[in-house]
């Protein structure tokens, strides 16, 4: 009697185990975006974990922060889904983050990676360029479309008749603004 009695214990404990790793393949850790990617010392940085639900919500992750610091997240309500945390770094540097599931109970999947550059140097691109459309000078029997200069980055496009030839010299862009042409479409002019 004691044995049968320690077999159905062995055996309702297996269950129980069973039925917990059913409910943890639940959920599954899909994809983890970090905005922005480039960030200042002290800025906050915003971290959204997707995951997939296919019933019930009830798992377990840890977030690595990539400094040294993490925290423990409980996905176990609608709310929940996707998880969104922010976390502001101390120090520049290279920073890898990672979201992978933990303990009893846990997430499912391999753990999600992505990295976030702070306490970058920042470029005349990241910060406001101002072009004055006066400034802007097309190439001949090119014009400035109406949209006109970005006053955010200081882009612009120039068009033209398709296949309208450019004469030499090409635009110099400012800051680090990437020239760019399409004979075929007749547009040219300076990008981010």
């Amino acid at each position: 009697m004691i044995r049968h009695t320690r077999l159905l214990g062995r055996i309702s404990a297996l269950l129980m185990a069973l039925s917990l790793g059913v409910v943890a393949q639940a959920q599954t850790i899909d994809s983890l975006k970090v905005e922005p990617t480039r960030a200042a010392v002290g800025q906050a940085v915003k971290l959204t974990t997707q995951f997939i639900v296919k019933d019930s919500i009830n798992c377990k992750v840890r977030v690595h922060f990539g400094d040294g610091n993490y925290t423990d997240f409980q996905v176990n309500q609608p709310k929940d889904v996707p998880m969104v945390l922010e976390h502001s770094y101390t120090k520049p540097g290279k920073y890898n983050v990672r979201v992978e599931g933990r303990g009893m109970g846990r997430c499912m999947g391999d753990g999600i990676n992505a990295d976030v550059e702070v306490g970058y140097k920042a470029t005349a691109a990241a910060t406001a360029v101002v072009v004055p459309a006066a400034a802007v000078a097309c190439p001949t029997g090119w014009k400035l479309t109406k949209a006109g200069v970005s006053k955010k980055t200081g882009a612009f496009t120039c068009t033209a008749k398709a296949n309208t030839p450019v004469a030499a010299p090409r635009i110099s862009c400012p800051g680090d603004l990437t020239y760019f042409e399409n004979i075929k479409k007749g547009q040219l002019g300076c990008r981010v």
